[in-house]
Protein backbone atom coordinates (compact mmCIF):
# COMPACT_ATOMS: atom_id res chain seq x y z
CA UNK A 1 0.00 0.00 0.00
CA UNK A 2 1.52 3.56 -0.73
CA UNK A 3 1.67 5.90 2.05
CA UNK A 4 -1.02 7.74 0.97
CA UNK A 5 -3.71 4.91 1.97
CA UNK A 6 -2.77 4.55 5.02
CA UNK A 7 -3.34 7.96 6.41
CA UNK A 8 -6.56 9.17 7.07
CA UNK A 9 -8.34 11.42 4.93
CA UNK A 10 -8.03 15.26 5.32
CA UNK A 11 -11.94 15.99 5.09
CA UNK A 12 -12.86 19.54 4.21
CA UNK A 13 -16.49 20.95 4.40
CA UNK A 14 -18.13 23.08 1.71
CA UNK A 15 -20.69 25.85 1.81
CA UNK A 16 -21.96 26.37 -1.77
CA UNK A 17 -23.22 29.54 -3.05
CA UNK A 18 -25.38 29.78 -5.55
CA UNK A 19 -26.32 26.17 -7.05
CA UNK A 20 -27.78 27.53 -10.25
CA UNK A 21 -26.03 25.62 -13.81
CA UNK A 22 -22.83 26.22 -12.70
CA UNK A 23 -23.19 25.17 -9.01
CA UNK A 24 -25.03 22.15 -9.70
CA UNK A 25 -21.99 21.53 -12.20
CA UNK A 26 -19.56 21.50 -9.01
CA UNK A 27 -20.89 19.61 -7.04
CA UNK A 28 -21.33 16.60 -9.37
CA UNK A 29 -18.27 16.99 -10.16
CA UNK A 30 -17.32 16.35 -6.20
CA UNK A 31 -19.59 13.78 -6.22
CA UNK A 32 -18.07 11.81 -9.49
CA UNK A 33 -14.61 12.72 -8.26
CA UNK A 34 -15.24 11.56 -4.51
CA UNK A 35 -13.04 7.99 -5.08
CA UNK A 36 -10.12 9.66 -7.28
CA UNK A 37 -9.54 12.90 -4.26
CA UNK A 38 -9.25 10.19 -1.86
CA UNK A 39 -6.93 8.05 -3.62
CA UNK A 40 -5.12 10.73 -5.22
CA UNK A 41 -4.94 13.16 -3.23
CA UNK A 42 -5.95 11.89 -0.05
CA UNK A 43 -8.73 14.64 0.20
CA UNK A 44 -12.26 14.28 1.17
CA UNK A 45 -14.99 17.17 0.98
CA UNK A 46 -18.66 17.13 2.23
CA UNK A 47 -21.50 19.37 1.59
CA UNK A 48 -22.32 21.41 4.75
CA UNK A 49 -24.54 23.99 3.72
CA UNK A 50 -26.12 25.58 -0.24
CA UNK A 51 -27.61 28.82 -0.15
CA UNK A 52 -29.49 30.38 -3.15
CA UNK A 53 -31.42 33.60 -3.12
CA UNK A 54 -34.11 32.40 -1.46
CA UNK A 55 -32.75 30.57 1.66
CA UNK A 56 -30.51 28.13 2.12
CA UNK A 57 -29.81 24.59 4.01
CA UNK A 58 -27.26 23.79 6.60
CA UNK A 59 -26.48 20.95 8.25
CA UNK A 60 -28.02 20.13 11.79
CA UNK A 61 -24.83 18.59 13.00
CA UNK A 62 -21.54 19.84 12.23
CA UNK A 63 -21.12 15.56 12.02
CA UNK A 64 -23.86 15.46 8.87
CA UNK A 65 -23.55 16.10 5.78
CA UNK A 66 -25.88 16.93 2.82
CA UNK A 67 -26.47 14.35 0.58
CA UNK A 68 -25.46 15.64 -2.87
CA UNK A 69 -27.42 13.94 -5.27
CA UNK A 70 -30.51 15.11 -3.10
CA UNK A 71 -29.17 18.72 -3.47
CA UNK A 72 -28.58 18.62 -7.29
CA UNK A 73 -31.74 16.75 -8.35
CA UNK A 74 -33.65 19.59 -6.10
CA UNK A 75 -32.15 22.56 -7.81
CA UNK A 76 -32.36 20.75 -11.02
CA UNK A 77 -36.11 20.88 -11.06
CA UNK A 78 -36.38 24.56 -10.30
CA UNK A 79 -36.94 24.18 -6.49
CA UNK A 80 -36.35 26.90 -3.97
CA UNK A 81 -33.98 25.88 -1.59
CA UNK A 82 -36.30 27.84 1.47
CA UNK A 83 -38.62 24.55 0.72
CA UNK A 84 -35.85 22.02 0.76
CA UNK A 85 -36.46 19.90 4.17
CA UNK A 86 -34.43 22.34 7.54
CA UNK A 87 -34.21 24.37 4.28
CA UNK A 88 -34.66 28.71 6.13
CA UNK A 89 -35.71 31.92 4.23
CA UNK A 90 -32.76 34.58 3.18
CA UNK A 91 -33.23 37.13 6.15
CA UNK A 92 -30.56 39.81 6.79
CA UNK A 93 -28.93 37.35 8.98
CA UNK A 94 -28.15 34.89 6.16
CA UNK A 95 -24.25 35.77 5.86
CA UNK A 96 -23.21 35.49 9.29
CA UNK A 97 -25.19 32.15 9.61
CA UNK A 98 -23.05 31.17 6.95
CA UNK A 99 -19.70 32.80 7.95
CA UNK A 100 -20.23 30.72 11.46
CA UNK A 101 -19.52 28.15 9.70
CA UNK A 102 -16.12 28.87 8.50
CA UNK A 103 -12.68 26.87 10.04
CA UNK A 104 -9.49 25.79 9.05
CA UNK A 105 -11.22 22.83 6.98
CA UNK A 106 -13.98 24.80 5.30
CA UNK A 107 -14.65 26.10 1.97
CA UNK A 108 -16.65 28.32 0.81
CA UNK A 109 -17.07 28.16 -2.87
CA UNK A 110 -18.76 30.91 -4.77
CA UNK A 111 -20.41 30.32 -8.11
CA UNK A 112 -23.31 32.72 -7.50
CA UNK A 113 -23.64 35.94 -9.56
CA UNK A 114 -24.27 37.93 -6.70
CA UNK A 115 -22.31 40.97 -5.86
CA UNK A 116 -23.48 40.75 -2.09
CA UNK A 117 -20.99 37.65 -1.17
CA UNK A 118 -18.02 39.69 -0.71
CA UNK A 119 -19.19 40.00 3.53
CA UNK A 120 -19.25 35.86 3.45
CA UNK A 121 -16.01 35.65 1.51
CA UNK A 122 -13.87 37.68 3.63
CA UNK A 123 -15.74 36.04 7.25
CA UNK A 124 -14.54 33.08 5.80
CA UNK A 125 -10.99 34.15 5.49
CA UNK A 126 -10.73 35.91 8.98
CA UNK A 127 -11.21 32.42 10.72
CA UNK A 128 -8.96 30.63 9.11
CA UNK A 129 -11.28 29.09 6.40
CA UNK A 130 -10.65 28.73 2.59
CA UNK A 131 -12.42 30.51 -0.56
CA UNK A 132 -12.76 29.30 -4.44
CA UNK A 133 -14.75 31.63 -6.65
CA UNK A 134 -15.79 31.25 -10.20
CA UNK A 135 -18.01 34.97 -9.29
CA UNK A 136 -16.32 38.07 -10.65
CA UNK A 137 -18.28 40.27 -8.76
CA UNK A 138 -16.75 40.30 -5.12
CA UNK A 139 -13.27 40.61 -6.60
CA UNK A 140 -13.91 43.57 -8.97
CA UNK A 141 -16.07 45.07 -6.10
CA UNK A 142 -14.49 47.87 -3.98
CA UNK A 143 -10.21 47.63 -4.49
CA UNK A 144 -10.38 46.94 -0.49
CA UNK A 145 -12.10 44.02 -0.70
CA UNK A 146 -9.46 42.53 -3.29
CA UNK A 147 -6.56 43.75 -0.93
CA UNK A 148 -8.13 41.45 1.54
CA UNK A 149 -8.72 38.54 -0.22
CA UNK A 150 -5.36 38.56 -1.81
CA UNK A 151 -3.36 40.16 1.26
CA UNK A 152 -0.25 37.84 2.82
CA UNK A 153 -2.09 36.24 5.39
CA UNK A 154 -4.64 35.11 2.89
CA UNK A 155 -3.48 34.89 -0.30
CA UNK A 156 -2.57 30.96 0.25
CA UNK A 157 -6.16 30.12 1.17
CA UNK A 158 -8.35 31.78 -2.01
CA UNK A 159 -8.04 30.99 -5.74
CA UNK A 160 -10.77 32.41 -8.23
CA UNK A 161 -9.15 30.57 -11.58
CA UNK A 162 -12.48 30.40 -12.91
CA UNK A 163 -13.54 34.10 -13.17
CA UNK A 164 -11.17 34.68 -16.00
CA UNK A 165 -10.31 31.52 -18.09
CA UNK A 166 -13.29 29.59 -16.73
CA UNK A 167 -10.85 26.13 -16.38
CA UNK A 168 -8.00 27.01 -18.51
CA UNK A 169 -5.60 28.68 -16.64
CA UNK A 170 -5.16 31.74 -17.21
CA UNK A 171 -4.42 33.17 -13.83
CA UNK A 172 -1.95 30.66 -12.54
CA UNK A 173 -0.03 31.06 -15.12
CA UNK A 174 -0.04 34.71 -14.52
CA UNK A 175 0.54 34.20 -10.76
CA UNK A 176 3.68 32.26 -11.61
CA UNK A 177 4.76 34.78 -14.52
CA UNK A 178 4.39 37.32 -10.99
CA UNK A 179 5.88 35.07 -8.07
CA UNK A 180 8.98 34.71 -10.60
CA UNK A 181 10.13 38.25 -10.28
CA UNK A 182 9.39 38.55 -14.16
CA UNK A 183 8.03 42.37 -14.82
CA UNK A 184 4.84 42.05 -17.02
CA UNK A 185 4.50 44.96 -19.97
CA UNK A 186 1.36 43.78 -21.28
CA UNK A 187 -1.27 41.91 -20.81
CA UNK A 188 -4.02 41.00 -24.07
CA UNK A 189 -6.63 38.77 -24.89
CA UNK A 190 -10.43 37.90 -25.59
CA UNK A 191 -12.38 36.61 -22.94
CA UNK A 192 -15.42 36.12 -24.54
CA UNK A 193 -17.02 33.15 -26.23
CA UNK A 194 -20.10 34.85 -27.19
CA UNK A 195 -17.83 37.68 -28.50
CA UNK A 196 -15.55 35.52 -29.99
CA UNK A 197 -18.41 33.62 -31.78
CA UNK A 198 -19.75 36.90 -33.29
CA UNK A 199 -16.36 38.33 -34.36
CA UNK A 200 -15.46 34.85 -36.10
CA UNK A 201 -19.22 34.90 -37.70
CA UNK A 202 -18.20 38.96 -38.86
CA UNK A 203 -14.70 37.65 -40.36
CA UNK A 204 -17.16 34.51 -42.41
CA UNK A 205 -18.77 38.12 -44.03
CA UNK A 206 -22.38 37.60 -42.01
CA UNK A 207 -24.37 40.20 -40.95
CA UNK A 208 -23.81 41.28 -37.00
CA UNK A 209 -27.78 41.17 -36.56
CA UNK A 210 -28.22 37.59 -37.69
CA UNK A 211 -24.69 36.56 -35.43
CA UNK A 212 -26.09 37.89 -32.42
CA UNK A 213 -29.78 36.43 -33.44
CA UNK A 214 -28.34 32.91 -34.41
CA UNK A 215 -26.24 33.04 -30.98
CA UNK A 216 -29.25 33.95 -28.79
CA UNK A 217 -31.50 31.55 -30.23
CA UNK A 218 -28.63 28.57 -29.83
CA UNK A 219 -27.98 29.60 -25.88
CA UNK A 220 -24.88 31.41 -26.66
CA UNK A 221 -25.92 34.46 -24.92
CA UNK A 222 -27.36 35.74 -21.79
CA UNK A 223 -30.77 35.35 -21.69
CA UNK A 224 -30.84 39.07 -22.39
CA UNK A 225 -27.72 39.75 -25.20
CA UNK A 226 -26.82 43.27 -23.49
CA UNK A 227 -25.37 41.60 -20.78
CA UNK A 228 -22.42 39.75 -23.55
CA UNK A 229 -22.75 42.93 -26.30
CA UNK A 230 -22.21 45.75 -23.11
CA UNK A 231 -18.46 44.52 -22.70
CA UNK A 232 -18.92 44.75 -19.27
CA UNK A 233 -18.15 41.07 -18.53
CA UNK A 234 -14.89 41.36 -20.33
CA UNK A 235 -14.39 44.22 -18.31
CA UNK A 236 -14.68 42.56 -15.07
CA UNK A 237 -11.62 39.74 -16.04
CA UNK A 238 -9.40 42.61 -17.13
CA UNK A 239 -10.02 44.53 -13.56
CA UNK A 240 -9.36 41.16 -12.51
CA UNK A 241 -6.03 40.69 -14.49
CA UNK A 242 -5.13 44.33 -13.59
CA UNK A 243 -5.47 44.05 -9.93
CA UNK A 244 -3.49 41.29 -9.66
CA UNK A 245 -0.52 43.06 -11.13
CA UNK A 246 -0.74 45.28 -8.16
CA UNK A 247 -2.74 48.07 -9.79
CA UNK A 248 -5.61 50.11 -7.66
CA UNK A 249 -7.96 50.24 -10.09
CA UNK A 250 -12.15 50.01 -9.63
CA UNK A 251 -14.79 49.14 -12.35
CA UNK A 252 -14.84 52.80 -13.24
CA UNK A 253 -11.19 52.99 -14.45
CA UNK A 254 -11.90 50.48 -17.05
CA UNK A 255 -12.45 51.55 -20.55
CA UNK A 256 -15.65 49.55 -22.06
CA UNK A 257 -17.03 49.50 -25.65
CA UNK A 258 -20.65 48.60 -25.85
CA UNK A 259 -21.54 47.14 -29.05
CA UNK A 260 -24.89 48.59 -29.31
CA UNK A 261 -25.38 52.58 -29.17
CA UNK A 262 -26.73 53.88 -25.46
CA UNK A 263 -30.14 53.69 -26.72
CA UNK A 264 -30.94 50.40 -27.77
CA UNK A 265 -30.31 50.03 -23.92
CA UNK A 266 -34.39 51.20 -22.87
CA UNK A 267 -36.01 48.19 -25.22
CA UNK A 268 -36.91 45.37 -24.50
CA UNK A 269 -35.32 42.20 -25.20
CA UNK A 270 -37.38 41.49 -28.64
CA UNK A 271 -37.29 45.42 -29.58
CA UNK A 272 -33.42 44.99 -29.07
CA UNK A 273 -33.01 41.68 -31.71
CA UNK A 274 -35.23 43.55 -33.93
CA UNK A 275 -33.10 47.02 -34.03
CA UNK A 276 -29.81 44.99 -34.43
CA UNK A 277 -30.56 45.38 -38.37
CA UNK A 278 -29.47 48.85 -37.89
CA UNK A 279 -25.66 48.10 -37.00
CA UNK A 280 -25.38 45.49 -39.90
CA UNK A 281 -23.73 48.27 -42.39
CA UNK A 282 -21.35 50.09 -39.59
CA UNK A 283 -20.08 46.19 -38.63
CA UNK A 284 -19.56 45.44 -42.09
CA UNK A 285 -18.20 48.42 -43.14
CA UNK A 286 -15.25 47.97 -39.91
CA UNK A 287 -14.83 44.23 -40.67
CA UNK A 288 -14.01 44.96 -44.46
CA UNK A 289 -11.27 48.11 -43.52
CA UNK A 290 -9.82 45.47 -41.39
CA UNK A 291 -9.95 42.83 -44.00
CA UNK A 292 -8.14 45.40 -46.51
CA UNK A 293 -5.36 45.91 -44.09
CA UNK A 294 -5.10 41.78 -43.56
CA UNK A 295 -6.63 42.26 -40.44
CA UNK A 296 -9.83 40.92 -38.50
CA UNK A 297 -11.80 42.45 -35.74
CA UNK A 298 -11.65 41.05 -32.13
CA UNK A 299 -12.99 42.14 -28.46
CA UNK A 300 -10.29 42.59 -26.82
CA UNK A 301 -8.95 43.62 -23.56
CA UNK A 302 -5.83 45.22 -22.95
CA UNK A 303 -3.79 46.35 -19.68
CA UNK A 304 -0.86 48.33 -20.30
CA UNK A 305 0.57 51.83 -19.70
CA UNK A 306 -1.25 52.29 -16.98
CA UNK A 307 -4.57 51.77 -19.01
CA UNK A 308 -7.24 48.75 -18.56
CA UNK A 309 -9.31 48.53 -21.58
CA UNK A 310 -11.72 46.32 -23.31
CA UNK A 311 -13.01 47.23 -27.01
CA UNK A 312 -13.44 45.75 -30.49
CA UNK A 313 -10.06 46.04 -32.31
CA UNK A 314 -8.58 45.19 -35.69
CA UNK A 315 -5.89 42.75 -35.14
CA UNK A 316 -3.37 41.10 -37.67
CA UNK A 317 -4.24 37.98 -39.08
CA UNK A 318 -0.70 36.69 -38.11
CA UNK A 319 -1.57 37.76 -34.64
CA UNK A 320 -2.09 34.54 -32.31
CA UNK A 321 -5.57 36.41 -31.04
CA UNK A 322 -6.47 37.02 -34.87
CA UNK A 323 -6.12 33.17 -35.83
CA UNK A 324 -8.18 32.96 -32.75
CA UNK A 325 -11.51 31.52 -34.09
CA UNK A 326 -14.94 30.62 -33.06
CA UNK A 327 -15.73 30.75 -28.99
CA UNK A 328 -12.27 29.81 -27.30
CA UNK A 329 -10.65 32.35 -25.32
CA UNK A 330 -6.98 33.15 -25.49
CA UNK A 331 -4.07 35.72 -23.27
CA UNK A 332 -1.33 36.80 -24.42
CA UNK A 333 1.51 38.22 -21.87
CA UNK A 334 4.28 40.25 -22.85
CA UNK A 335 7.25 40.67 -19.70
CA UNK A 336 10.93 40.90 -19.47
CA UNK A 337 11.18 37.66 -20.30
CA UNK A 338 8.50 36.93 -22.65
CA UNK A 339 8.83 40.08 -24.97
CA UNK A 340 10.29 38.77 -28.56
CA UNK A 341 8.09 35.30 -28.12
CA UNK A 342 5.18 36.52 -25.41
CA UNK A 343 3.59 33.66 -23.23
CA UNK A 344 0.01 32.44 -25.01
CA UNK A 345 -2.49 30.26 -23.40
CA UNK A 346 -5.65 29.45 -25.51
CA UNK A 347 -8.64 27.12 -24.78
CA UNK A 348 -12.06 26.99 -23.97
CA UNK A 349 -13.55 30.05 -22.25
CA UNK A 350 -16.90 29.11 -21.46
CA UNK A 351 -19.22 25.91 -20.58
CA UNK A 352 -20.19 24.46 -17.28
CA UNK A 353 -17.59 21.42 -17.28
CA UNK A 354 -14.42 23.45 -17.99
CA UNK A 355 -15.67 26.20 -15.57
CA UNK A 356 -16.58 23.97 -12.46
CA UNK A 357 -13.37 21.78 -13.33
CA UNK A 358 -11.87 24.63 -12.87
CA UNK A 359 -13.40 25.73 -9.21
CA UNK A 360 -12.45 21.99 -8.12
CA UNK A 361 -8.97 22.37 -9.37
CA UNK A 362 -8.35 25.38 -7.42
CA UNK A 363 -10.25 23.25 -4.21
CA UNK A 364 -7.77 20.39 -4.11
CA UNK A 365 -4.77 22.93 -5.22
CA UNK A 366 -5.36 24.52 -1.59
CA UNK A 367 -6.62 21.38 0.33
CA UNK A 368 -3.16 19.97 -0.65
CA UNK A 369 -1.36 22.37 0.85
CA UNK A 370 -3.34 22.32 4.26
Amino acid sequence: DSPLQTMPLKAFGVVLLGPGQVGRAVLSRLRETRGFLAKRHNIQFDLKAVADSSGCVICPTSQQSLDYNAVIDWKSSGKRLAQYANGTESGSNLSERLTALANPRTFVVDCSASSGTASVLRGFLDKGGYFVACNKKPLTGPMSDFQHFTSPQNIGRCLFESTVGAGTPFLSSLTRVIQSGDSVRSIQGTFSGTLGYLTSGLQDGRKFSEIVRDAFKNGLTEPDPRDDLSGTDVARKALILARMLGWEREMGDVEVQALYPPEFAKLSVPEFLDALDSLDADFAKMSEEASIKDSVLRYVARIDDGRCSVKLRSVPLDNPIGRLSGTDNIIQISTDIYFKQPLVIQGAGAGLEVTSAGVVADMVDLASRA
